[in-house]
C-alpha cells in the first residue's frame, strides 16, 4: 500500500494539474542528482534532512506526501521515518527517477 508505480504517479500529477488531487511530491535525492534529471512538480528535500528530522517543518501534515529517489531505496527509507513520525498518508514511487525516465519521459538523461 505504500508503493506506487510511475504510471500511477503520472496519473496523479495529471489529476493534480487539473485541481482534482492534492499531494506534495518530494525528491529525496542529492542536489547534484536533481540537476541531472527530475520528475516535474517535485520539491527537493534530501533524505538526510528527513532522517535528521530537519525537514519536518517543511512538510505539510494535511496533504499526502509522495516520495521518490533514483530507484526507490532511499525514498523507502525516508518513508519509514516519516510514517514513524506520524505522516500516515505518505507513499513512495517504486523505481524512482530511473523508472520515470525509462517508462514515462525518455527525453531526460539517465544516470
Amino acid at each position: 500500500d505504500s508503493t506506487i508505480s510511475v504510471h500511477q504517479l503520472k496519473a496523479m500529477l495529471e489529476a493534480r494539474d487539473r485541481g482534482e488531487q492534492s499531494f506534495e511530491l518530494i525528491d529525496v535525492r542529492e542536489p547534484n542528482e536533481w540537476d541531472i534529471s527530475r520528475i516535474p512538480g517535485s520539491v527537493l528535500i534530501p533524505k538526510g534532512e528527513i532522517l535528521a528530522g530537519k525537514a519536518f517543518d517543511r512538510l505539510p501534515q494535511d496533504t499526502q506526501l509522495v516520495l521518490h529517489c533514483k530507484s526507490g531505496i532511499r525514498s523507502a527509507e525516508a518513508l519509514a521515518v516519516l510514517k514513524g513520525a506520524g505522516y500516515a498518508d505518505a507513499v513512495h514511487v517504486g523505481g524512482g527517477v530511473v523508472a520515470w525516465v525509462n517508462q514515462i519521459d525518455p527525453s531526460q538523461p539517465s544516470y
